[in-house]
């Protein structure tokens, strides 16, 4: 079995080279960074030009679980769902997104507690942070955002030396790899490292040692240390399926909690669960905090899963849940096409009833049955033009400003908490990458009968009025109604008017004191189709944002100009959009982003002078005032 294991982890630090590059990159592109512990310990973000570009400018939003539970962290007693994802290789991994729709998004934030950045290998590079903007991403979505170290096993590259390296110790006890580590994740503005030591033949107590540096890593932050089941206490590499006397001092040792999730290796039987939940709790910690493996990286959601070993009376049963390479259902498709992937999406998260294939003697059953999807909303103002994080154009007000393909996770809007629990014979919802309103996307309804369709899991307070707006337009017999569903079981509908293009419907909601929305949908009726652009829901209109004077760095090749655009005040909470004036003087967008630091590549340019705009936008969509400037071009 050792064997195939190894098969199976040397996959995970290699298999990102398989990605296909749809485009060439500019001279000047920045890129994520990654590091070997002789390099990371030499890193100053100071001295990396490329370390900018790098940083997530998105705070971690607050999540619940429904009126009455806030989502805490540092008490989780709910099952839970981390994701291991490798969205691209390690190196040549561009820092702001890209200028094609065939790279991965991932749309169901709202049943993972913990993003992983899986990358590394022993021909790139060990220690991988994540992507700013998967960070971004995943903190407003309220999702921990973690980076990736990684020794790899010796028959595929892994190195003794790497592992002492990374353990040094100072005479002061204090360990600067730690430091380092820490120090990288506060100026990216991430939220932890996840560990997995898979190479073996090591000498001396360097189980002994991680413990400390574990313990050391604990007091120095408030970072998330995340442990995969594979190195054991006198660090020999033997995977256990479960947490024992063997492993348990990498989660649990005496009074200090060292790993907030403790990954289980793939191989494991409904005892090995059992007896780790009794464990995790002999210890005094829960067994939600304990996440059994689940390897979905060839086959997706035709994975054959032990899910009577998961699953007992509708509901996850002894721990947690990890997915290794969820991103699969990328991988899996043919055209790599964001409609095809995002079907690939439904079925490996939904699953159940809307999975009638059946794999060998298993049937997929997803997650969305078993787990309580989460949610941020819960305070004001809230708006989405459900941009999926990519696009084909951009559009703004229904006006196209860019025909060029993008792809930037940064800007993805929060999606609908449910995607989408409908009966298809009735309406068949889905997301458009065709129409949108606001951006790449929108969504979509084809109605065949009257239905209704739950979107957002929401906890706002009705005791002041409230405003929503809702962006729509339709085609045939069908009409469609917002409904909000109050924490005191009533239900208030308002219709939406039909039209053929783009319309605004405002609608305000009478306060009531001591009630909640819970939740917002839409009911359909009649037969057609219908696209919702826009739900904007506030109490009264915020305040301009301010739109930072910006400099600007150009490189020019031929006719073509790369930017690098510095915004002078750090933004929060703020997006700037950025526009150039072509040859016939239209406005032409180039990109969209909450950073201090943005890259833009590709600006055809015909003279010695670009024509930039900038206009700033509150996550909340105020816009704030126009700055144009001239940009002379360097030669």
């Amino acid at each position: 079995m050792k064997k195939v294991i190894l098969i199976g982890l040397v996959i995970i630090g290699f298999a990102t080279k398989g990605h296909t590059q749809e485009e060439q990159y500019g001279d000047n592109q920045p890129y994520s960074s990654y590091w070997f512990v002789e390099e990371l310990l030499q890193w100053s973000a100071e001295s990396d030009k490329e370390a900018k570009f790098n940083i997530s400018q998105v705070a971690l939003a607050s999540r619940f679980l429904n009126d009455s539970t806030d989502f805490n962290y540092d008490t989780q007693k709910i099952p839970g769902i981390i994701a291991l994802m490798a969205p691209h290789t390690t190196n040549f991994h561009p820092s702001q997104g890209f200028s094609t729709v065939k790279q991965y998004a991932f749309p169901f934030w709202q049943y993972i507690d913990y993003f992983v950045q899986w990358g590394g290998s022993s021909n790139e590079g060990i220690i991988v942070p994540p992507t700013a903007f998967w960070t971004d991403a995943a903190h407003k979505n309220g999702v921990k955002s973690i980076g990736t170290v990684f020794f790899p096993p010796n028959v595929y590259g892994g190195k003794e030396e790497w592992v002492y390296e990374f353990l040094v110790q100072n005479e002061d006890g204090s360990f600067p790899v730690a430091d380092k580590l820490i120090e990288v994740a506060d100026r990216y503005n991430f939220d932890g490292w996840f560990i997995n030591q898979e190479t073996y033949d090591l000498v001396g107590d360097v189980g002994e040692l991680m413990q400390q540096f574990i313990s050391y890593y604990r007091t120095q932050s408030n970072l998330k240390l995340l442990w995969y089941d594979a190195m054991i206490d006198d660090s020999r590499v033997i995977w256990q399926d479960e947490l024992n006397n063997h492993n348990q001092m990498y989660f649990q040792k005496e009074e200090t909690s060292m790993s907030d999730v403790f990954f289980i290796n793939f191989r494991y039987t409904e005892v090995n669960l059992e007896d780790s939940k009794k464990a995790a709790q002999e210890l005094g910690r829960s067994e939600w905090d304990l996440y059994a493996g689940i390897d979905v990286q060839s086959k997706s959601f035709k994975t054959p899963v032990k899910w009577d070993v998961l699953y007992k009376e509708g509901k996850p049963n002894n721990t947690s849940i990890g997915l290794y390479w969820s991103n699969s259902t990328f991988d899996i498709s043919d055209t790599k096409m964001p409609e095809d992937v995002y079907d690939n999406e439904q079925k490996f998260w939904n699953g159940g009833p809307s999975l009638e294939t059946r794999f060998g003697s298993s049937t997929w059953q997803g997650f969305a049955d078993y787990f309580e999807p989460r949610s941020v909303i819960n305070e004001l103002p809230f708006k989405t033009n459900f941009n999926y994080g990519l696009g084909r154009f951009y559009n703004v007000k229904g006006k196209t400003v860019s025909k060029e393909e993008w792809h930037n996770l940064s800007i993805q809007d929060v999606l609908p908490t449910w995607q989408f629990q409908v009966d298809s014979t009735k309406v068949n919802a889905t997301i458009s990458f065709d129409e949108s309103y606001e951006g790449g996307s929108s969504l979509s309804f084809e109605g065949f009968a009257d239905a209704e369709i739950p979107l957002y899991k929401t906890k706002l307070s009705l005791d002041n009025s409230l405003n929503l707006q809702v962006v729509t337009k339709s085609a045939g017999n069908m009409t469609m109604q917002i409904y909000c569903q109050l924490s005191n079981g009533e239900t208030l509908t308002y219709p939406l008017k039909k039209s053929s293009s783009w319309f605004t419907n405002m609608i305000s909601i009478p306060k009531q004191k001591n009630i909640l929305i819970s939740k917002i949908g839409l009911i359909t009726k009649g037969k057609g189709t219908a696209f919702l652009g826009e739900l904007l829901l506030y109490n009264k209109r915020e305040k301009k944002p301010g739109t930072s004077s910006f400099s600007v760095e150009t490189f020019t090749k031929e006719n073509t100009t790369e930017l690098y655009i510095h915004f002078n005040e750090k933004p929060v909470g703020v997006y700037h959009h950025i526009y150039y004036l072509n040859a016939k003087s239209e406005k032409v967008w180039l990109g969209k982003t909450p950073a201090q630091d943005f890259y833009i590549s590709n600006i055809l340019t015909i003279n010695s002078i670009i024509n930039l705009e900038v206009q700033s936008e509150s996550f909340g969509g105020t816009k704030g005032k126009i700055i144009r400037k001239k940009v002379y071009l360097s030669q």
